[in-house]
């Protein structure tokens, strides 16, 4: 009968040293709660001793991802724009506790993170025209991180970085743009055509100044030394000794003035 006994107690003490060990998850901090009352100290990954009275709650605070789907703003002109948020960022190790206070059902991200996405996205959107969303898309991702650092901060969330992907416009504006980037093709393709125009104008008028100063040049020439004369004794440089094969009657020979 006694040694039932110490066995029962033996099983008891064992359930209840087994009842009091728990182990935290890697990348995780675990949230004491005994009778709904939550205890000041959090547990780190790994095991721990806990009152067999207490409940253990993990938060996870490794980098986590929230996505954000047709998110809907009006720009600053008025477009309807809609596009796809992705955000990286994780819990503070040090608000989880408040957190967990705020959010006991740890569904933080639809409770907190993607309704700040959908404002912060709205907020920025507004400050710029359609086509600056499109053009400046770096500085619109800049603006909509710096505004969700801001407003998460407060819940204990720690951003990395935010992708902005599919930004969508209405089709009448895409059809604007589609315009507008068709017609300054145009423009740049005529610049073009009337440079090249230009250009060969350019070069057939110094073409012709050249052969006119040419001109000039030789007729100066021929009058400065002799006229007449001069022109027949470049005739006799350039000749080659032949004459004619065939001479009229009366016709002088070349170079051979021949008086009577």
């Amino acid at each position: 009968m006694r040694y039932g006994v110490v066995t029962f107690v033996l099983v008891v003490a064992v359930g209840m040293l087994f009842s009091c060990f728990t182990q935290v998850s890697q990348s995780r901090i675990g949230v004491v709660t005994t009778f709904g009352h939550i205890e000041s100290d959090t547990l780190s990954e790994g095991p721990h001793l806990v009152s067999p009275v207490s409940r253990v709650h993990e938060v996870f605070i490794g980098l986590d991802v929230a996505k954000v789907e047709g998110a809907q703003a009006a720009s600053k002109d008025l477009q309807s724009v809609h596009t796809d948020l992705t955000m990286n960022y994780r819990v503070d190790p040090n608000k989880v506790r408040a957190l967990f206070a705020m959010a006991p059902s740890l569904e933080y991200e639809a409770s907190y993170v993607q309704p700040a996405m959908f404002e912060v996205f709205k907020a920025v959107a507004a400050r710029y025209t359609a086509e600056e969303l499109v053009t400046k898309r770096q500085q619109v991702s800049t603006d909509i991180m710096s505004g969700l650092i801001t407003k998460l901060k407060g819940y204990g969330f720690l951003i990395q970085d935010i992708n902005i992907t599919n930004f969508k416009f209405s089709a009448a504006f895409d059809q604007a743009i589609e315009a507008k980037v068709t017609a300054s093709q145009r423009a740049e393709q005529a610049e073009r055509e009337l440079a090249r125009v230009k250009f060969e104008a350019d070069q057939q008028i110094a073409k012709a100044r050249g052969e006119a100063e040419s001109i000039a040049i030789q007729a100066q020439a021929v009058k400065t030394n002799g006229g007449q004369e001069y022109l027949q004794l470049q005739a006799i440089n350039r000749w080659d000794g032949k004459l004619p094969t065939y001479m009229g009657a009366g016709a002088p020979l070349p170079f051979l003035n021949i008086e009577k």
